[in-house]
């Protein structure tokens, strides 16, 4: 197994990578709208110079997905990460241009640098470094950066899905500080609106409030929600949690509210389900309206992930812990926080682990950065666990 050889070619790549991530960096793809095309042309570029056969997915002519094979056969291990990156939000909040990709004492600075740019890097210089260098793989190393994860993932990686990919195996770019997760937290995004009766304010016994009503369901909601999350834990993740990230109510100061909006975040740990946490919401809803009868609420459900985990005893969680300590790097396991395409694979039953440069804590953050070189080691991981799982 040509472990050694494979990272002589990464070390000699190594300013071919750090230019590669500063030239994806420069270019926005904010999602929305998410128009990757000049960023895939870059990537497309890198796969032609190293004879590297894809072909392209796409639901819409701005939001390309790459399936690239190198090898044949089963098994099948994927690499998959987005292009697509969150708006940088107020600039004045950043002490560097967020597209401009600068490098100062050895961070990179940018919107997307982490999330999720650096591993699209990592996954196409790997494969190139595995051609380069002649491995003859038994199965398929196959690279899949697509365009669509920070809205929803329907027009990337699960669009992907739908048009046949179907790897054995699966790693995700993510942020983990390159460090092995197995486990991820999944969620729930709900909309909720409480809806009263506008009057007056100087008689609001005329009316009914509807940011008092929605106060009653929030109160509701910290008791009963709240106080079972304090109790639940999962050894690899972060607690589950539930945050209210937006509310609005009312349209002037001197009338009673007829209608009051949030949109609620709740994060579950594995071994719970979507169908559960949907549940809570929905009890509570129902609970109000029949000890109420002025409670009156629409709920949405706008979008959910599943919670998934890998058993550490599988082949892939086994191989990228040997790459880690043929690298000295701790083969620890750990769990990600956040939602990311793994899911969409882990729900169909395909072993899925995320690995990625970079904190996860400083990704939809002002100055996003991490340690330029992390991603050398990514490239090396990546690159020695295809040679683990494929060539070994």
């Amino acid at each position: 197994m040509k472990i050694d050889p494979l990272i002589r070619r990464i070390d000699f790549m190594h300013d071919e990578i750090i230019d590669f991530l500063v030239e994806l960096v420069k270019i926005n793809t904010v999602n929305p709208p998410g128009d990757t095309r000049k960023a895939f042309q870059l990537v497309e570029q890198k796969l032609r110079e190293a004879g590297i056969k894809y072909t392209i997915e796409k639901i819409q002519d701005d939001k390309p997905n790459i399936i690239a094979r190198i090898g044949d056969g089963r098994p099948e291990l994927c690499f998959n990460s987005h292009l697509d990156v969150v708006p940088p939000g107020d600039i004045n909040n950043w002490t560097h241009d967020p597209f401009g990709a600068e490098i100062v004492n050895g961070i990179i600075y940018g919107r997307g640098c982490a999330d999720a740019k650096a591993n699209t890097v990592a996954m196409v210089m790997a494969g190139k470094a595995v051609v380069e260098e002649g491995l003859k793989l038994r199965g398929t190393m196959i690279l899949n950066p697509v365009s669509d994860e920070e809205s929803g993932g329907l027009a990337g990686a699960k669009h992907c899905l739908n048009s046949g990919l179907r790897p054995d195996y699966v790693v995700v770019g993510e942020q983990t500080d390159n460090k092995i997760a197995i486990a991820e937290k999944g969620g729930v995004w709900f909309y909720v609106k409480t809806k009263g009766r506008a009057a007056h304010a100087s008689t609001p016994w005329e009316g009914i409030s509807a940011i008092d009503k929605m106060r009653k369901f929030l109160n509701e909601v910290e008791e009963k929600i709240g106080r079972k999350i304090a109790m639940q834990r999962h050894p690899l993740t972060t607690p589950p949690s539930i945050c209210v990230g937006t509310i609005s109510g009312g349209v002037r100061l001197n009338m009673v509210p007829d209608s009051c909006e949030v949109t609620i975040d709740r994060r579950m740990i594995p071994g719970q389900t979507t169908e559960e946490i949907k549940r809570e919401i929905f009890e509570i809803i129902e609970d109000l309206q029949k000890s109420d009868p002025d409670f009156k609420a629409d709920v949405i459900v706008l979008a959910e992930g599943h919670p998934f985990e890998t058993s550490p005893d599988n082949k892939l969680v086994k191989a990228a812990q040997e790459v880690y300590r043929e690298l000295k790097l701790d083969p620890k396991l750990t769990g990600y926080a956040q939602i990311s395409d793994g899911r969409f694979f882990a729900e169909i039953g395909i072993p899925t682990i995320i690995i990625g440069p970079s904190d996860p804590r400083v990704g939809h953050q002002p100055d996003e950065h991490f340690k330029v070189e992390d991603v050398i080691d990514t490239t090396k991981i990546y690159a020695l666990l295809a040679s683990k799982m494929l060539a070994g």
